[in-house]
């Protein structure tokens, strides 16, 4: 049908308002069929509250923002799917050997780079072995300023001698690789370990295990941390910080689905970072959001009812899923200060703290529950959390404990500063300790916020005494909570980063019994001994644990083949749109 040319003009003008404003969802690809019902193309968009990443540069990477947006830019050797199994990613396969020392993995052979002007002609070249011992030689290369040596700290043979080469040059010893990693053929790697490691394979599946090429490294050089090439299903388009950043479709991907469609499906990733989430459901409800993970804990009750679903307002509009969270919140402190190395202190901080009160009123019940044992959340089913004797709201435990610590009324002053970054929930959960650690403890608090990258690096540069965090796990491991409080990664430099253990809490009965965990092979043994280091932490507070979170996600009507796991993982190269 044709249309004057001032309806043209007028369609033009109200369509530029819309993409403008973010009222209207943005279509920017076409429909087109695919195998099994399915369906190519679609933008697909994405918020990430927390705010801009502050590197996609697979060593320096250390927040879940920067997770969500790199996994689906890079591929690991290996990796866990939507029900948390480990799955050949490029690896075909991988065996151990008996003493469990040696790992070894057969990869694919027609993985190709994304298309980047690092490559000659523009064109992706074949990943290789050598690109896999290239990237994690790069993980524990402190001249990249790695956050992830500690996957492989203690653990892989020639590991530590390369990290630290520079003072064993000093002492005569020339050291140019890790002998633990090895390339024999293109399609071979091989890793050795100093001794049996039972999580390790989870190691692997983390951010630091994506691979990328070398050539992208040298050619960006400092600036690759925002133009990353990797093997995975989308590269990226481009970055506006603090705005938008867009992925767009891998045509070289090497993966299909079960129907035979070349991955991923959708066309386009966009990712936002708005950080109000009343503001972001009210765009999700507009249609410019596909999903939402941040609904405010003021609409909460009014969508979500008690026994999680629907209420019958939205019950037809949106699709809702729910599954308890490999996530904690917390508050961490800096242990090797004067004042917060004082354990009761410590102790009567989190014994003031009413974390069923903060779930109930504060969040509206939307966390799965007050975190009255330790850090570990219940999404670990087998994990025998009730060993953990954690610490509960209790006014008068906090007043023995502040009696003890020699603060409060009859002794000393006690001044609080409790960092917290800028998004809704933690701000929320700040000003309620706040009040609670005032009227309690007679306390002096002060908040400081922030934004979350800068709390990060301040508090892994030990820049900041005390502060409200969360963690989600890299993997789905008991290990990687605790060793949020692990002594042996605390660097002996103290100017030097503490990354993961930034409260540089070091107790050596618990170091006994989490070294003793990571050599038992028996899940079940492993998380007995895992549960006695953690009640240890549970006593000592150096970490005060304050709910359990649980994923609520609404997906409008049109996603399909998106499920959501406890660590909430964005892998969109299954998803597609039924439009």
């Amino acid at each position: 049908m044709n249309f004057p040319s001032k309806f043209i003009l007028l369609a033009l003008f109200t369509s530029f308002l819309f993409s403008s404003s973010g009222c209207k969802k943005e279509e920017v690809t076409t429909m087109r069929s695919a195998k099994g019902g399915k369906k190519f193309g679609g933008r697909y968009t994405i918020n990430e509250i927390r705010g801009n990443p502050s590197s996609l540069d697979p060593v320096r990477m250390n927040s879940k923002i920067e997770d969500d947006i790199a996994t689906n830019i890079f591929d690991r050797l290996i990796d866990n799917d939507s029900k948390l199994e480990l799955v050949p990613e490029l690896a075909t396969s991988w065996e151990m050997s008996s003493d469990g020392l040696t790992y070894t993995f057969h990869l694919r052979k027609n993985v190709f780079f994304q298309d980047d002007p690092c490559f000659a002609g523009n064109k992706g070249r074949v990943l290789t072995s050598q690109d896999v011992k290239y990237s994690f030689e790069r993980v524990c290369d402190p001249k990249t300023l790695t956050d992830g040596f500690t996957m492989f700290q203690g653990i892989v043979t020639g590991a530590d001698d390369y990290f630290f080469r520079d003072s064993l040059e000093n002492l005569g010893r020339k050291i140019t690789e890790v002998v633990g990693f090895q390339a024999p053929n293109d399609s071979t790697f091989i890793i050795n370990l100093t001794k049996p490691f039972a999580p390790f394979l989870q190691h692997l599946t983390t951010s630091f295990g994506f691979i990328v090429p070398k050539e992208a490294v040298e050619k960006y050089g400092k600036d690759f941390f925002n133009h990353p090439v990797g093997t995975g299903p989308f590269f990226m388009d481009h970055w506006k910080p603090d705005e938008e950043i867009i992925l767009k479709r891998n045509p070289h991907y090497w993966q299909s689905d079960e129907a035979g469609n070349q991955l991923p499906l959708l066309d386009e990733v966009k990712f936002t970072f708005v950080k109000d989430d009343k503001t972001l459901f009210a765009n999700f409800e507009r249609g410019v959001f596909d999903e939402d993970l941040t609904i405010p804990s003021e609409l909460f009750s009014g969508i979500i009812t008690a026994d999680k679903k629907l209420t019958a307002q939205y019950e037809k509009k949106y699709q809702y899923q729910h599954i308890s969270a490999m996530n904690s919140y917390f508050i961490d402190i800096l242990c090797t200060t004067s004042q917060y190395s004082n354990i009761a202190l410590r102790r009567a901080m989190s014994f003031a703290i009413d974390r069923r009160q903060i779930v109930k009123y504060i969040l509206k019940d939307a966390p799965h529950g007050p975190a009255e044992n330790g850090l570990v959340p219940p999404a670990f089913k087998n994990y025998p959390i009730n060993d953990v004797h954690g610490i509960s709201f209790n006014p008068d435990s906090a007043n023995y404990w502040l009696k003890k610590s020699g603060y409060g009324e009859g002794g000393k002053e006690l001044n609080i500063t409790l960092s917290v970054y800028n998004e809704p929930r933690p701000l929320q959960i700040a000003n309620a300790v706040q009040h609670m650690w005032q009227s309690i403890l007679g306390a002096k608090v002060d908040l400081h916020v922030m934004q979350a990258s800068q709390l990060i690096d301040e508090s892994e540069d030990g820049k900041l005494d005390i502060w409200v965090t969360r963690w989600y796990a890299d993997y789905p491991e008991v290990e990687n909570f605790l060793n949020l409080e692990y002594g042996k990664l605390i660097p002996h430099d103290a100017k030097m980063k503490s990354y993961p253990n930034s409260t540089r809490w070091n107790n050596s009965e618990f170091n006994k019994y989490f070294e003793q965990a990571l050599v038992t092979v028996e899940e079940s043994d492993r998380d007995k001994l895992y549960a006695k280091a953690e009640d240890i932490v549970a006593y000592e507070s150096p970490v005060i644990p304050l709910f359990y979170e649980e994923h609520n996600r609404l997906l409008q009507p049109w996603v399909r083949d998106n499920p959501l796991d406890p660590m909430n993982r964005i892998d969109l190269k299954w998803v597609w749109l039924d439009k």
